[in-house]
């Protein structure tokens, strides 16, 4: 078996992630703030990295690694796998010299440029099941980095949802998100801008080869993709608070569900399992 360099490593998911975001989540939807990303859960190992691509232009903005020993896990805000080509972009985070910590944000705090964030430097999430008392990330539990994304004179505002390992030996990069208007703030977790999908909760449950759509508005428009970007299926919905798309037909596995409010035209993007 070949062993992946992390040079390849990083090589492989950039152009694997770019091709599906330009297919599927690359469509952004230019009435809506927040531009969610919903991907396959991407765990980095011993010895593995991995680019998380915030604003979908094909450039890492920050990189994930846990080192070799498995007992570290960290990250850079580098666009390559050189610790020293720093970007411009920061962390909401705070450091106790000589290390720099990433915050565990909760659902619904507020990012902006208010926070306390640290730049040019590595962002420690857990070192040797925490035996630096400063790491954030020791529950092996869901948590919430805050990122301030500088592109050229501007600064976009995002979070990543990820999962470290209790004993550091992983990362699991989940989903995140930013605010697509420069200067202005995003939720920790939030996916959706102030509109008719967020009031009316749409939920989205996949069982038995149905996805289930719940508290719709009153018309909507629904596409459903593979992971290499193919549409596989389609169709519309209309005055009908729920609706279930069959996907008898289709093989197991991960899928991303878009909708599209047909009056509003704001989008929501989940992904699913089959």
């Amino acid at each position: 078996m070949k062993k992946t360099t992390p040079t390849e490593n990083l090589s492989k998911k950039l152009i694997q992630y770019g091709a599906f975001s330009a297919a599927v989540l690359g469509m952004t939807d230019v009435n809506g703030q927040i531009v969610y990303t919903d991907i396959a859960d991407e765990t980095v190992n011993p010895g593995e990295n991995y680019a998380l691509d915030l604003n979908n232009d094909a450039t890492g903005d920050l990189l994930f690694m846990v080192n070799t020993g498995g007992n570290f896990a960290f990250m850079f805000p580098v666009s390559s796998i050189s610790a020293s080509s720093y970007n411009s972009n920061a962390i909401v985070g705070f450091s106790s010299y000589p290390y720099n910590y990433p915050s565990n944000l909760n659902t619904g705090d507020v990012i902006d440029s208010t926070n306390g964030v640290f730049s040019l430097a590595r962002g420690d999430f857990n070192y040797s099941s925490c035996a630096y008392p400063g790491s954030q990330f020791c529950d092996g539990m869901d948590g919430y980095i805050g990122i301030h994304l500088v592109v050229g004179v501007d600064t976009y505002y995002g979070w990543a949802r990820i999962q470290v390992a209790p004993d550091a030996s992983s990362i699991t990069i989940k989903d995140y998100a930013y605010n697509s208007t420069p200067g202005e703030a995003i939720e920790a977790g939030q996916t959706l801008s102030v509109d008719e999908f967020s009031r009316n909760n749409i939920r989205i449950v996949a069982l038995d080869n149905t996805i289930n759509l719940y508290n719709l508005p009153s018309s909507i428009n629904y596409s459903l993709f593979s992971v290499n970007g193919q549409k596989v299926a389609n169709g519309s919905v209309a005055d009908q608070d729920s609706y279930t798309i069959e996907a008898y037909g289709l093989a197991s596995g991960v899928y991303i569900i878009e909708l599209v409010d047909s009056n509003t035209k704001d989008v929501l993007r989940k992904k699913i399992v089959l």
